[in-house]
């Protein structure tokens, strides 16, 4: 039973993706599509944007919604990455630019980035407009100054000809399942940054009984990250949010009944056949094994030298804190070599700050011990100091 356990987690180890986005090529824009002025479809979500043609079956751009600036490589100046031309998000996320507040477009520069990005790699090379009517999605009940503010950037930038504007959940359930008048369905849309629950009854959206809850993809994603990294301290920096983000994605799915699924992970053999072994990417050090025995030298040699280089500044204290004392000790000498003559001695040792022989005395007695013991602590770090 063991060794069919262990086989079972062999089987669901995976590694990292990780990544890397490539730059999105610009299509071909055939004349086929300028003479019959094909709809542009654009699904403007708050975590991907797809655009295509109607005439297609799949969308002709996939890409994530936001923008980063980056330093060039060659001049150093600052240059805007779009979607896919950002390769690497971990490196820019702290300069990420999105043209929503929630699911709600607010940052009408950043969408006409956008548009330019979307327009450019479809191909449209008419110039000053886009003679396509686009179709354009949109969250639910958007409020009537986001919509108005589309409008005025498609038609009076880009002079489009005519756009119509959806919600994304119901354009699925229309295509998926053709409803008649008088259907009816309950449709749960979970986006990345909020999830809404809408009625539809008899074939229409009632809008009045919809309900928004302040919760999507992103706080699945970001929740998980925080899950994995108070579990696995040491690998904080490594688990990032794009790899929390892959996690979800790609080995968590929705569990109908809930309390089922509990109990079933609770059985031994169900566990360790589903459960999932994600591999974080292993750096071998550099050196090797041997790396901590020469960390631990070159800390050793690194202490050496600062504890030498200490000593060398404490000797050249001591050196000039001595000779300022010997400089004192000899101008005493030689005051005192005046008391043959009364006056004169007197004036020096005034001038000096004595009021008496006995206290200049006094003076150079303890100033010539103190120049000789500070004199010999000098010769014994010198000393030290040549030895090491």
């Amino acid at each position: 039973m063991a060794a069919k356990s262990q086989e079972g987690s062999k089987k669901n180890i995976f590694k990292f993706q990780d990544l890397k986005t490539l730059p999105d090529e610009i299509k071909d824009y055939s004349p086929s599509l300028q003479n019959e002025h094909t709809p542009i479809l654009i699904d403007n979500g708050s975590f991907q944007c797809r655009a295509g043609w109607m005439s297609d079956e799949r969308p002709s751009l996939v890409l994530r919604n936001a923008i980063a600036k980056s330093r060039g490589k060659k001049d150093g100046e600052m240059e805007i990455l779009i979607g896919n031309d950002i390769s690497n998000i971990e490196l820019v996320r702290w300069s990420l630019k999105s043209q929503f507040d929630r699911d709600v477009v607010t940052h009408y520069d950043a969408q006409e980035q956008i548009f330019d990005h979307i327009f450019s790699r479809l191909g449209i090379n008419t110039q000053g407009s886009v003679e396509h009517p686009v179709v354009l999605t949109e969250c639910v009940c958007n409020p009537n100054y986001s919509r108005q503010s589309m409008n005025e950037l498609l038609f009076e930038c880009y002079h489009v000809p005519q756009v119509v504007f959806g919600i994304d959940s119901l354009y699925s359930l229309y295509y998926n399942q053709p409803m008649q008048e008088n259907n009816t369905a309950l449709v749960i849309s979970s986006g990345y940054q909020v999830s809404h629950i809408l009625p539809v009854v008899n074939g229409k959206l009632d809008a009045r009984s919809c309900k928004r809850i302040n919760i999507g993809g992103s706080h699945c994603v970001g929740y998980m990250q925080r899950l994995l990294q108070l579990k696995y301290p040491s690998h904080t920096a490594q688990i990032t949010l794009s790899r929390a983000q892959e996690i979800v994605h790609d080995h968590t799915y929705l569990a109908t009944d809930y309390h089922e699924e509990l109990c079933r992970w609770l059985n031994e053999d169900y566990s360790n056949k589903e459960q999932c072994v994600m591999q974080l990417p292993f750096t071998q050090p550099a050196g090797g094994q041997n790396t901590a025995v020469k960390d631990e030298e070159k800390e050793r040699l690194r202490r050496e030298k600062q504890g030498r280089r200490l000593q060398e500044i404490n000797c050249k204290k001591l050196q000039e804190k001595l000779s300022e004392e010997e400089a004192r000790l000899k101008k005493l000498l030689k005051i005192r070599k005046l008391e043959n003559n009364e006056n004169k001695f007197k004036a020096a040792m005034t001038k000096e700050g004595f009021q008496t022989a006995e206290e200049f005395q006094l003076a150079i007695e303890n100033l010539s011990m103190i120049t000789k013991k500070r004199s010999e602590k000098v010769k014994k770090l010198q000393a030290s100091i040549q030895a090491a």
